[in-house]
C-alpha cells in the first residue's frame, strides 16, 4: 500500500494552518482541520522525529508558535506561543531538536533559539549573526555541525560551524551579481549545497567539504526555456526598505521562491512565482543541472513539498485558493496533476508527514 500523509500549510493572510490528508493509494487530498497560529503565519519547520512542528508569524507581534503533533492522527496541540524580536522569513529546526535557526530579511540577521525555551514562551535568544543583508533561508546539517544562510542582498551564503548553541563564521560563498540567492536545500548525502535564485529561478550548485563546512564552487544551471519571456528579477521595494524605487514591470520579470529535492538526489524543482510554474532540473553527475522542464500550478506559487518517496508533491500558491498535490514520474521528473483541493488566503509553506493508513 502507498503512504498517508498529513500536509500542513501555512496561510499568511488567514493565520492559520490548514491540515490536510493525502492519499497516496488513491491520490486524494482532503482537508482536516484549520489551526490558529498568528497574523501573517509562513515559514513552516519541523522536527526530525516530526513531533513538533513550529511556526514563525510576521503581524504586529512576530512569534515562533509551537505544537504538538501527533503523528497517528496529524493533529495539532498549541504548546506556546514565543514573541520575538525578528520578522522571520525563514525557520528550521537542527537534528538534535535543541536549536531553531531564524532568518530575518528586513534585520539583516540569522537568529539561534534555544527551542525547548521557545516552546515554554521565552524568545531570547542565543544569539544572533548580524550583517547579513536581506537575509532569506537558513538550514543545519544533518549532524549538526554547521549552518548556512542565504544572503539575498549580498549575493552570498554565509557559513557557520556549530559549538554548544554558539555560531562561528568560517566563511562566506559568493555567486554572481544580481543573482539574489533566496532559499536552500542539500543534496540527500549533504556533499552539495543548492541555492535557487530569486532573480533568475536558476540555480548554484556548491561542493559542500563535509569536514570542513567549506562551500566550493558553485556549477549553475542554464536558465529555464520556460522563462526566456521574462527579464531577470530585482530586489521589491515593498519588501526592502531604503533599496530602488517600485519598477513598473514586475509582471515580466522572474521571482522565483523554493527549491526541494528528490530524496534519490536526481531531480530538483524550483517555484516561480511570475509565472506560476514550477521547473525541473535533472541532476548530472558534475552537479550541474540540465533543465528539464515546467509545469504550469498555482498563482505565484511560494512554498512545496516533496513526499519520502520521492513520487508525490505538494504546492500551493500565495494567490491562489486551492493547493494542488502533483504524482512525479521518477525516471523523467515531469509532474502530473492527481487532486486539487481549497485552501486559506496568502497560503505560503508546506510540510508533510507520515500517518499510518486508517487514520
Amino acid at each position: 500500500m502507498k503512504p498517508v500523509y498529513s500536509v500542513f500549510v501555512s496561510n499568511a493572510a488567514d493565520g492559520d494552518i490548514g491540515a490536510y490528508r493525502f492519499d497516496t493509494e488513491n491520490g486524494t487530498l482532503e482537508p482536516e482541520a484549520r489551526y490558529v497560529a498568528g497574523d501573517g503565519v509562513a515559514p513552516l519547520a519541523l522536527s526530525r522525529d516530526s513531533g513538533t512542528l513550529y511556526a514563525a508569524t510576521r503581524g504586529d507581534r512576530p512569534s515562533i508558535v509551537t505544537y504538538a503533533l501527533d503523528t497517528h492522527s496529524g493533529a495539532l496541540k498549541q504548546r506556546g506561543v514565543a514573541h520575538i524580536d525578528s520578522k522571520l522569513v525563514h525557520l528550521c529546526v537542527d537534528a538534535s531538536g535543541h536549536y531553531l535557526l531564524g532568518a530575518s530579511y528586513h534585520e539583516n540577521r540569522a537568529t539561534l533559539y534555544d527551542a525547548a525555551s521557545v516552546a515554554e514562551g521565552d524568545a531570547r535568544a542565543l544569539q544572533t549573526a548580524d550583517g547579513i543583508e536581506h537575509a532569506h533561508a537558513a538550514v543545519f546539517t544533518g549532524d549538526g555541525r554547521f549552518a548556512y544562510v542565504s544572503s539575498l542582498g549580498g549575493d552570498a551564503v554565509f557559513c557557520f560551524a556549530m559549538h554548544n548553541g554558539r555560531m562561528e563564521r568560517t566563511g562566506v560563498a559568493k555567486v554572481d551579481a544580481n543573482f539574489g540567492p533566496r532559499h536552500l536545500q542539500f543534496s540527500p548525502n549533504e556533499d552539495t549545497l543548492y541555492v535557487v535564485s530569486e532573480f533568475r529561478a536558476t540555480v548554484a550548485a556548491f561542493a559542500r567539504n563535509a569536514e570542513s563546512g567549506a562551500l566550493i564552487g558553485p556549477r549553475m544551471s542554464a536558465p529555464a526555456h520556460a522563462l526566456a519571456h521574462l527579464k531577470h528579477g530585482c530586489v521589491r521595494s515593498g519588501f526592502a526598505p531604503g533599496r530602488p524605487a517600485d519598477i513598473d514591470d514586475l509582471a515580466s520579470r522572474v521571482w522565483g521562491a523554493d527549491i526541494q529535492i528528490t530524496p534519490d538526489g536526481r531531480f530538483v524543482y524550483v517555484s516561480e512565482r511570475t509565472s506560476s510554474q514550477l521547473i525541473a532540473y535533472r541532476v548530472r553527475s558534475d552537479r550541474a543541472l540540465a533543465y528539464v522542464g515546467a509545469t504550469p500550478t498555482e498563482s505565484e506559487p511560494r512554498g512545496f513539498a516533496i513526499d519520502p518517496s520521492g513520487c508525490f508533491l505538494v504546492v500551493c500558491g500565495g494567490k491562489s485558493a486551492h493547493v494542488s498535490a502533483y504524482a512525479v514520474a521518477t525516471e523523467t521528473g515531469s509532474l502530473h496533476l492527481i487532486s486539487r483541493t481549497e485552501c486559506g488566503k496568502g497560503a505560503n509553506w508546506v510540510q508533510m508527514v507520515e500517518r499510518p493508513r486508517g487514520r
